[in-house]
């Protein structure tokens, strides 16, 4: 510890960003053409922008996430030519901040040494973490980037005692990343309030100028999601309200009743409440990006650790210090990250990406609390932990799929350029040919549009053709449609895909295809 001590701050904070950069930019390399759904229909944000015919405050038909990295890849597509890799690059900048906030966050709390090994697991983090801070997937990678921010301006607050106009101006700084985070989205808001909670119960309170120049900030940094409302009254509500329902346009379209599928979603909504702390645990080991045995056995061996150094556990600091604080931050930030997922119902792996900022915050806490224990100990402990987050990015990252480069190919050599498919192959072809290719999602089981355009030009295109993944239900009950309802076709097996050119336009409203969501 005293070695790692004894390195200059700066110099130690370059080392591990560069570390991190050069690790995600292996992995983009390894990722090569893939690009998923999500992040293409950012990247054709991204294309518009470049092109100066849209400047989108929110995601298209998503309006819950903001669209930093579409600005920011549209200003690389001005230099570079646009691909995946390029657009991509616009969110290493953001990954990189936030590992160097949560960095000196640590630093602040618990000292350079804990500081480095907690950043340096945010810098070689689990595979989910780099996937989900290193692909350009709309408000992730502001995630980790504001998140972390927010997370070191607290502790900045929970060190210094400013006074006057410095403090205004410190508490205004701290809402405007929040607001700012909130807008490009919100699983930064519980680690906003959560901080903010810790903040005033570590000072004793707040004055009514703090309290002003925090909401101040905030409403700054939120101020484009206001103005989207605003020109779109009610979007967003309207938007969150199915998202948390789980409800889609197509039922909508097909319900008996709007009051009765109100009900049933309602009640599978509070259904879900009610599975959640299992959904939660199960989603621990892909957190950790470790099996299930490994997972849990890696809590316990540190719960094991913490009893185990129960005494020097004291020596971390009394309530009031800066140390006792960050416990404190983390504890109350992960509670009210845990609340805000349950009420919202999101359950998925990746909604649980503020953790990652926690948990390395957590980990400088025990590097701390474990200092008695023998250096090459941890530091193999660490080791094991950072090589088994690198083998698991790059399996990871390997085997990501599907990739579209050959269909491309082919729908080119066939002339092919309107097509209905699913949510997951419309985005990325259109993007990867740079709109050469208009696709439709309405096709697929995931029917989720976020740019009508592409559909009402596959719609009045004279020959559309249908893609499908191969070998999939999808693609079997639209083989069986088209036959029971006497359309002709011809079937073309493509590079992973089956390829259907109908011998007369055929729109998937005229067929009861697959419907997930």
């Amino acid at each position: 510890m005293g070695r790692l001590e004894a390195i200059p701050w700066s110099r130690a904070l370059g080392v591990l960003l560069l570390v991190a950069l050069a690790a995600r930019l292996a992995y983009l390399a390894l990722l090569d053409d893939f690009v998923g759904a999500d992040e293409a229909v950012g990247g054709l944000m991204a294309l518009d922008i470049a092109e100066g015919r849209d400047f989108p405050l929110l995601i298209w038909e998503a309006h819950y996430g903001g669209t930093l990295t579409s600005y920011l890849g549209a200003i690389l597509f001005q230099w570079f030519s646009p691909s995946p890799f390029v657009y991509r690059l616009a969110s290493l900048p953001l990954g990189l901040v936030g590992v160097g906030a949560a960095a000196a966050a640590a630093r602040i709390l618990w000292g350079i040494g804990p500081a480095l090994a907690a950043a340096l697991w945010l810098a070689l983090g689990p595979p989910l973490l780099f996937a989900m801070s290193s692909q350009a997937v709309g408000g992730y990678p502001e995630v980790l980037c504001l998140g972390g921010l927010t997370v070191w301006l607290a502790a900045r607050l929970g060190r210094e005692v400013p006074s006057g106009d410095r403090a205004c101006r410190a508490w205004a700084l701290l809402g405007a990343v929040g607001g700012f985070g909130t807008y490009s989205l919100a699983l930064v808001l519980p680690l906003f309030v959560g901080a903010v909670l810790v903040v005033r119960r570590h000072r004793g309170g707040v004055g009514a100028r703090e309290w002003g120049s925090l909401a101040f900030g905030f409403f700054l940094g939120f101020l484009p999601f206001v103005l989207y409302n605003l020109a779109h009254p009610g979007a967003s509500v309207v938007r969150l309200a199915g998202r948390v329902l789980d409800v889609s346009r197509a039922e909508v379209g097909q319900a008996p009743s709007l009051l009765w599928l109100g009900v049933a979603k309602g009640l599978g909504y509070l259904w879900r409440l009610t599975r959640f702390p299992v959904l939660v645990l199960e989603n621990v080991p892909t957190f950790l990006g470790l099996p299930s045995w490994g997972a849990w056995g890696l809590i316990a061996a540190t719960a094991g650790g913490v009893l185990l150094a129960h005494r020097a556990a004291r020596g971390v600091g009394p309530r009031g210090s800066s140390a006792g604080f960050g416990l404190a931050l983390v504890g109350w930030s992960g509670l009210a990250t845990l609340l805000f997922l349950w009420i919202l119902g999101l359950d998925r792996a990746r909604h649980l990406l503020p953790f990652y900022l926690l948990a390395s915050l957590g980990l400088a806490a025990l590097w701390t609390i474990l200092a008695q224990c023998p250096r090459f100990l941890k530091g193999a402990g660490l080791g094991l932990l950072l090589l088994s987050n690198m083998v698991g990015t790059v399996r990871d990252a390997r085997s990501t799929g599907p990739r579209m480069s050959g269909l491309l190919s082919a729908l080119e050599a066939r002339g092919v350029a309107f097509l209905y498919t699913d949510y997951f192959v419309a985005y990325p072809l259109v993007f990867l040919s740079r709109k050469a290719v208009l696709a439709s999602p309405l096709a697929g089981p995931i029917n989720v549009e976020r740019r009508p355009a592409y559909t009402r030009a596959v719609e009045s295109s004279p020959h559309p053709a249908y893609v499908f993944a191969r070998d999939t239900e999808a693609s079997a009950v639209f083989a069986r449609e088209m036959r029971q309802r006497g359309h002709a076709f011809r079937l073309e097996p493509v590079d992973g895909f089956d390829l259907y050119i109908p011998a007369r336009p055929v729109h998937p409203n005229e067929l009861n295809l697959l419907r997930r969501f």
